[in-house]
């Protein structure tokens, strides 16, 4: 009956993990379309650098607490008195910080001269990092349905005043600047009130001075993973911005933006898989031959989901990505996209091994792990971007990707639980070949992507990389 239960709720907590991303991939790509095409290259890139730098310092101003809270709140910590000492710091870094970028803007004008959206746009970023202090509280308790009401809320308001501003003609860059930081205040309330309902307390900042400090410490070996993850991230579109143009930095930044899309299924996953892997671990170090069958089945299941939109994407790109951008971000990205299109079934590797190797505090091994493959990233960037451009940043990406996952396949291993790392280049192998056989036989773009997902789907199936019976049997919740 609890295994029963148990499959149940996880059923429950996937769907309302994947409205939750749905409804924030939905806006968001409303938002990209409009932003992308009617704001011209120069405005498009410089908002997307200015994203990306506030969001930067921001994630190293967190000192790796964001995790390190979600998977207290998970494993039973007192809700209310941890949820007010990350809420405090976050409280904290933004008035710092704040004042730190009003104080650059005042003394550097320079920068001020050929940056003057960052100090908007990092404001607004500020305001939204207080706010996911409550939604990575709301993530702890599990509360994907709530969760799912806010990103409705939120991302809905965000998209309708995108689109008023292109209804009333006013659509600019400081006023979808405007829009991002108006919609962050809104979302702050409603995380809030969404916990405060959900705990039945306030919840207020509060400085214990001892629980913070050991807070601290022990989130320290995780800010050295968050500080050259964020390196990993986004130091591909900094450097752009810095050594190239902005019109560059928009072509790449626009085809990231859809290689994150198309990681579609580990958006909806990985926050499931953090809390469910907390609550596995909390007590003990290691599981038992039915867990160890779960996580197989996630895994398999994981990797199977994550080739239908590359697929998709690959097969339609220029003529797609032309039509809806009036022909500025098609072909200019089509090999840019295809380079970042190989890293998908890694980062699938990437996210499930972080999250065990997390919840189990090999903190260590994960800064490890981040800092040399950040690195890399850092001087692959640096030498091939003043040569290729953003084709450069996206070589560079994926050279630290496979860094990255070599050192994560080494480095976390358990000796009760082993994955089937054959499941992966078999998933990429029946991806390329259902690609490449129907690109060979149709010139229509629509054709091509159709065939290819259905060559897939029939690959898949005959190597039981889809194996139709373990999903039968897992959604209707009856044991294997």
């Amino acid at each position: 009956m609890t295994q029963l239960l148990n499959k149940k709720k996880l059923i429950r907590d996937i769907s309302a993990s994947t409205l939750q991303t749905l409804f924030t991939q939905l806006f968001g790509l409303g938002i990209f379309y409009f932003t992308s095409r009617y704001l011209t290259k120069n405005d498009f890139g410089e908002f997307n650098w200015a994203m990306a730098v506030g969001a930067t310092v921001i994630a190293i101003a967190s000192l790796g607490l964001d995790l390190v809270f979600v998977k207290r709140v998970a494993a039973g910590s007192d809700v209310v008195t941890i949820s007010g000492i990350h809420f405090f710091h976050t409280l904290l870094s933004a008035m710092v910080l704040g004042i730190g970028t009003v104080l650059l803007q005042v003394f550097l004008p320079a920068f001020a001269n050929a940056h003057p959206l960052y100090l908007y746009v990092f404001l607004g970023l500020a305001v939204a990092n207080m706010g996911n202090s409550f939604k990575l509280c709301l993530n702890g308790l599990e509360a994907y349905k709530q969760l799912a009401w806010l990103s409705l809320a939120a991302n809905g308001l965000k998209f309708a005043g995108i689109l008023a501003l292109f209804v009333m003609n006013r659509f600019a860059v400081f006023e979808v600047v405007m829009v991002y930081a108006g919609t962050s205040c809104v979302e702050f309330l409603l995380a809030y009130a969404l916990l405060r309902s959900r705990l039945n307390h306030a919840v207020k900042p509060l400085l214990r001075v001892t629980e913070y400090k050991y807070f601290i410490l022990e989130s320290l070996p995780q800010l050295g993973v968050v500080l050259f993850d964020s390196a990993l991230a986004r130091i591909d579109w900094i450097l752009l911005g810095v050594m190239s143009t902005a019109v560059i930095t928009a072509e790449y930044s626009f085809a990231y933006k859809l290689f994150e899309l198309a990681k579609l299924p580990l958006l909806i996953l990985s926050p499931i898989l953090l809390t469910r892997f907390s609550k596995m671990f909390a007590t003990r170090n290691t599981i038992g031959q039915e867990q160890a069958q779960q996580l197989q089945f996630f895994f398999r299941f994981e990797l199977a989901l994550m080739m239908f939109i590359p697929i998709v994407l690959v097969c339609v790109w220029t003529p797609l990505m032309d039509f809806v951008t009036s022909g500025k971000y098609g072909a200019v990205n089509e090999k840019t996209f295809w380079i970042l299109a190989l890293c998908i079934p890694m980062h699938a590797i990437i996210n499930f091994l972080w999250t065990l190797a997390f919840v189990q505090n090999h903190l260590k091994k994960l800064m490890v792990i981040t800092i040399t493959s950040s690195l890399l990233n850092v001087v692959g960037n640096l030498v091939l971007i003043p040569l290729f451009g953003g084709l450069g940043a996206a070589w560079a990406f994926l050279a630290s990707t496979l860094v990255q996952l070599g050192m994560y396949v080494g480095m976390i291993r358990y000796p009760d639980f082993k994955l089937h790392y054959g499941m992966v280049i078999l998933a990429f192998f029946n991806a390329a070949l259902s690609v490449i056989i129907s690109k060979l036989l149709f010139e229509n773009s629509v054709l091509c992507a159709f065939s290819a997902v259905l060559i897939y789907v029939i690959l898949a199936r005959l190597n039981k990389q889809i194996d139709l019976k373990s999903i039968r049997l897992f959604f209707s919740g009856t044991s294997n």
